[in-house]
């Protein structure tokens, strides 16, 4: 059973995503606390992510190498960060109560969801672009994931920002040059999805709220899992079965 220290009080899409893959792991990592060790991958990630907020903030003057097949782009929501242009945006946290009310990131009783954000910007006076910088390469298997991620982007940014009518959510895959979905078939949301989307994702998330014993769901990342028994070989606390 899970305990008062394991409830679930808040969500990000990563926590999603943990969860639906399984909630075990959910519960190791996410209400247990247990660090899962970081990889080269991981790390370069991370490192990209910092390289991009720099130099889109103008702290740093030279395009990063790790940048340059969207060289274009970044010298653009670079002006645009220093114009200070209405809507720009640059590596934001957003945070939501489970009313969908804007709360802080920070506040421990009222936040119910949590957002980041690496990049947005208005293409017109009515239409937000969301950009989130990716590394590695895309999937197709994962359609359903990346699908999932722009409209909790798209739904936060309609609830943020009022006078904006239209979002454009994308992932954009700086090792490949890639761009998802590809600008002739984009996705784009308006007003009129609000309640749609608000009822998804209220759907989504509630099995992860009402569980109460948090049980292994045996799939094809077990192997890799640091959790389970192949993962105590890298350290690892071999709590699940599998």
């Amino acid at each position: 059973m899970a305990t008062d220290k394991m409830k679930v009080t808040a969500w990000s899409f990563s926590r999603y995503s943990t969860y639906r893959q399984c909630p075990a792991k959910f519960k190791y990592s996410a209400l247990m606390k247990i660090p899962e060790p970081k990889n080269a991958a991981m790390d370069r990630g991370a490192h990209i992510h910092v390289l991009a907020e720099q130099y889109l903030k103008g702290i740093i003057t030279k395009l990063p190498e790790e940048l340059k097949l969207f060289a274009d782009e970044f010298k653009k929501l670079r002006l645009l960060y220093k114009k200070r242009a209405v809507g720009i945006t640059v590596e934001d946290n957003w945070a939501f109560t489970n009313t969908w009310d804007r709360t802080e990131w920070n506040n421990w009783i009222k936040c119910w969801c949590r957002i980041k954000l690496d990049a947005a910007h208005q293409s017109d006076d009515e239409t937000m672009v969301i950009t989130d910088w990716k590394t590695g390469k895309m999937r197709e298997e994962l359609h359903e994931e990346y699908l999932e991620q722009l409209q909790l982007y798209a739904l936060s940014a309609l609830l943020l920002h009022e006078h904006i009518k239209f979002v454009k959510p994308r992932l954009v895959y700086l090792d490949q040059g890639m761009i998802y979905p590809m600008p002739d078939d984009e996705i784009i949301y308006d007003r009129t999805d609000i309640p749609k989307l608000k009822k998804l994702w209220e759907k989504r998330v509630k099995p992860m709220f009402v569980d109460k014993t948090f049980a292994p769901k045996a799939n094809d990342k077990c192997h890799w899992c640091f959790y389970g028994q192949s993962g105590k070989a890298k350290g690892g606390p071999g709590l699940c079965k599998y």
